[in-house]
């Protein structure tokens, strides 16, 4: 009989339920970020398409931002779907995982509106980064000792799993080091993730 390592007391379809709708908040959030300039304050030949044009910038970092999030979501709806069981801490290490996620609208704002500002961009790469070490964080806790996991899972699907896991913290690594000498370059080195998924060890 599987040890357990502390009380089981909730089942993980009440984590994915609070996760659906804390996700579908985030993603909606990042809308307000998309902001035409006020007409009046601006010159009578300015034409709407040169406002959308301008707002080029802002749009880039919505659409990375909202396919962040899915990812995100598409992660842990994997994880829930495999975890069986949870406890106390596992149950919390989701909640610090989701209280990084409501951030992200914030900080996708301040590295849209400061695009070529080092600690704007390095407030966005830190935000994923530490987004993607508790996922890992928390597949690792769920699939050690701890075996919050079903006996009958297969092996392979769990170490593909954890290998994901890795791509947005690695992938961090490197938007941190251009926020210091590329920022405008920080949003742009998010889309290796997806990338990175068609190689052979991510596949």
């Amino acid at each position: 009989m599987k040890k357990e390592s502390s009380l089981i007391w909730m089942k993980p379809e009440r984590i994915r339920s609070l996760m659906d709708g804390i996700f579908a908040f985030a993603m909606t959030l990042l809308v307000l970020n998309l902001i035409l300039p006020d007409p009046m304050n601006l010159p009578p030949e300015t034409q709407v398409h040169d406002m959308l044009l301008e707002q080029g910038q802002s749009f880039f970092n919505y659409a990375l931002s909202f396919l962040l999030l899915a990812i995100f979501w598409m992660i842990h709806t994997q994880q829930l779907h495999i975890i069986k069981e949870t406890n106390f801490a596992h149950l919390w290490m989701n909640m610090l995982i989701l209280m990084f996620i409501v951030l992200v609208p914030f900080s996708a704002s301040m590295m849209s509106d400061y695009s070529d500002d080092t600690l704007a961009n390095l407030a966005f790469a830190l935000n994923m980064f530490i987004i993607g070490i508790l996922y890992y964080l928390n597949w690792h806790f769920a699939i050690g000792k701890h075996k919050l996991i079903a006996d009958d899972i297969n092996i392979k699907r769990v170490e593909l799993a954890r290998r994901r896991s890795l791509l947005t913290p690695c992938v961090s690594v490197i938007a941190i080091g251009l926020a210091f000498v590329a920022p405008e370059f920080v949003g742009m080195s998010y889309m290796l993730i997806p990338i990175l998924r068609f190689f052979p060890p991510f596949k």
